[in-house]
């Protein structure tokens, strides 16, 4: 049994309910660092209900930060990294009544409280080995909602094809999934999106790799293929900067891309040299005309608050946003994850405040650099938020993507949002 609260819009006594009714002997809660205190929430209430039974932790903080998951005394087990096979072993383990004590990619604690973590699995090579996600568990794909900039047509399936990411950005935590690329192969994608098409009537795919457009090839066999089929669906990924053509996203729109997120970070080239981004100000500014001039949506990720930043960079960031001919444009607080490259030495930078995981969450200054202060943070970010959207080209741009059959709901969904721009 698997349940997905948050898309069923379940609270913690109510998902406790459903799992009890299932008459579970194992539970398992996945949480990233920002989840965290759900988690804590959701397991408070499992052990109050069932005491007896083991509750597994996974998830990015537990796997960055095990020292912090599992000083709380609710979670028997953490899963460390990779879940599918130390998962499935642990299980085993526990159904047999063996001790799981060996087994690869785990912590507990042990009889005297002390940490104990054994040897980290190695990766999954052959990512093909793994099954398609068990969509049968899911009541119907429409309970997946993506916000109103992405997509354009429903259901929509949110699907990743590749783990791993080869670049060096030092804000990202890559912990998990590590930083070596593997990818499912074109066929296994295939598979997957006529799968999703026939038995879901999913009509958009929204690729949540990391980059998707990593390795270009691999993309024009997976829609050649689906055009053999005659399959044609709406479609939109992730990419860097400087990992895509003129002509590759020309092929992307024939084949039904309509939107790419591309993430920029910064309007300073000394604070892109710092976080290892690896792009130009000028690339920024060519491939983002590539995608006006072909028809493509274009999106950008920022962040203000890098180590280094200053009242200067950040004005020079919210001016080179304003710029670009996007069409949207999130974002968000520098937040260091256990686990990224930055968290290492951010208090060298500046003063951090980890005392509640809670605020990790990208839009609270958790981190504040050096010469700056939290609030001058929030109120720059809700200035580019704001400066960005309620420009007459911003509005009629996103006006022009409304003209279709999702358009209203989309267009309702995008007025809940508009109170964010003027009170965060």
């Amino acid at each position: 049994m698997a349940i997905d609260a948050e898309a069923l819009g379940f609270n913690e006594e109510t998902c406790v309910e459903k799992v009890m009714a299932f008459k579970p002997q194992i539970v398992g809660i996945s949480s990233t660092t920002p989840s965290f205190y759900r988690a804590l929430t959701l397991a408070r209430h499992f052990k109050e209900k069932c005491p007896g039974i083991p509750l597994i932790l996974g998830g990015n903080h537990v796997t960055s930060n095990p020292e912090h998951a599992l000083s709380f005394d609710l979670f028997s087990y953490g899963v460390i990294g990779e879940g599918e096979e130390t998962l499935r072993c642990l299980v085993e383990a526990l159904e047999a009544g063996n001790d799981p004590r060996e087994i690869e990619g785990i912590a507990y604690r042990n009889e005297s409280g002390a940490l104990v973590c054994t040897p980290r699995r190695k990766l999954i090579e052959n990512l093909d080995a793994i099954p398609f996600p068990a969509y049968d568990l899911i009541p119907k794909m429409s309970v997946y909602t993506p916000p109103p900039h992405r997509y354009m047509a429903f259901p929509v399936a949110n699907i990743i094809t590749s783990r791993g990411c080869p670049n060096a950005c030092t804000f990202c935590e890559q912990n998990v999934f590590g930083r070596k690329l593997r990818q499912h192969s074109a066929e296994h994608v295939v598979d997957e999106i006529v799968y999703l098409y026939k038995n879901h009537h999913v009509r958009e795919i929204s690729f949540n790799d990391d980059t998707f457009t990593i390795n270009f090839e691999r993309i024009r066999k997976i829609f050649d293929a689906l055009t053999e089929q005659g399959i044609k669906l709406s479609w939109s990924c992730t990419s860097r900067i400087n990992n895509v053509t003129r002509d590759e996203i020309a092929y992307m729109k024939r084949s039904g891309c309509w939107r790419i997120a591309f993430g920029i970070e910064s309007g300073d080239k000394e604070i892109l040299k710092r976080i290892r981004k690896n792009i130009t100000l000028e690339q920024v500014r060519e491939v983002i005309g590539w995608c006006r001039e072909l028809g493509v949506v274009a999106s950008g990720f920022f962040m203000l608050g890098h180590p280094g930043e200053t009242k200067e960079s950040i004005e020079k960031t919210i001016a080179f946003a304003l710029s670009l001919p996007l069409t949207y444009m999130t974002c968000s607080i520098n937040t260091p994850f256990p686990g990224s490259p930055q968290y290492q030495d951010i208090k060298s930078f500046g003063t951090l405040d980890d005392n509640d995981w809670s605020k990790f969450n990208q839009y609270y200054p958790v981190f504040v650099p050096s010469g700056l202060t939290s609030d001058l943070l929030a109120r720059k970010n809700q200035e580019i938020n704001r400066r960005f959207y309620l420009r007459p080209r911003t509005i009629y741009a996103i006006g022009k993507t409304f003209f279709n059959a999702t358009g209203a709901h989309r267009a309702w969904q995008m007025l809940l949002i508009l109170p964010y721009l003027f009170f965060g």
